[in-house]
């Protein structure tokens, strides 16, 4: 009845992607004994930034419709994405206007984890990221431009061979954090790339790096 409860965002670029293909998240983490949820969004080129980050916010409000002891806070509640989808959750941990306009009373928040994530990504090289996020709420898509004492407590986990998303990503984050107060933990993986972080949450490739095991303790508050 008091089991956590992790809202899981996964990454594709902010494109198209189905939640199916991330069952193995769910199956890892209720395994350890977390309530998951992992919804969809709309994504690039349906729509363009922000309206992922508002389905982000939907997506939390489900949760505090339907599972009992989130929106009073009886259950802890994780915010928890890879890639793109630590963006959405970085966000929605850090900028409060989106739970604020997506709920009566946005529930409070146990801890922000993020895998992989982009969360200081500006200026944009050419291409279709200068269509998902529009120069006139550019600004407003930069998780660490929101970083302050309120923000949840924080797991940031990356890959050093990551040439995807740089690990410069989350290193700029955890001190922006901690400089604020915030308590935060980085976990840098030694020759682990973008997509393996992610990966090494399904049983048969927990071997390749500590993901799960880092989460789980983390959420335990080990």
């Amino acid at each position: 009845d008091n089991a956590p409860v992790v809202v899981f965002f996964y990454g594709n670029g902010w494109r198209e992607a189905a939640r199916a293909d991330f069952e193995f998240v769910g199956s890892a983490l209720s395994d350890a004994g977390i309530v998951t949820v992992v919804p969809d969004y709309r994504a690039y080129p349906e729509v363009s930034f922000p309206a992922f980050v508002e389905d982000g916010a939907g997506a939390v409000r489900w949760a505090m419709d339907n599972i009992d002891g989130v929106a009073d806070g009886a259950r802890p509640l994780y915010l928890m994405g890879h890639s793109a989808g630590a963006q959405i959750a970085a966000l929605l941990a850090l900028d409060p206007r989106y739970l604020v306009e997506a709920t009566d009373s946005p529930p409070p928040l146990a801890g922000f984890i993020g895998l992989s994530g982009p969360y200081d990504f500006l200026p944009l090289d050419e291409g279709y990221l200068q269509q998902v996020f529009p120069e006139d709420t550019r600004a407003q898509s930069q998780p660490i431009e929101f970083v302050s004492a309120a923000a949840p407590r924080t797991l940031l986990v990356h890959g050093t061979d990551d040439t995807r998303v740089l690990p410069e990503h989350s290193r700029r984050l955890a001190e922006q954090l901690e400089a604020e107060g915030v308590p935060v933990t980085l976990h840098m993986y030694d020759g682990t790339g973008h997509v393996r972080v992610v990966a090494a949450l399904a049983p048969p490739l927990q071997f390749i790096a500590d993901t799960l095991d880092d989460v789980v303790a983390f959420i335990r508050g080990d």
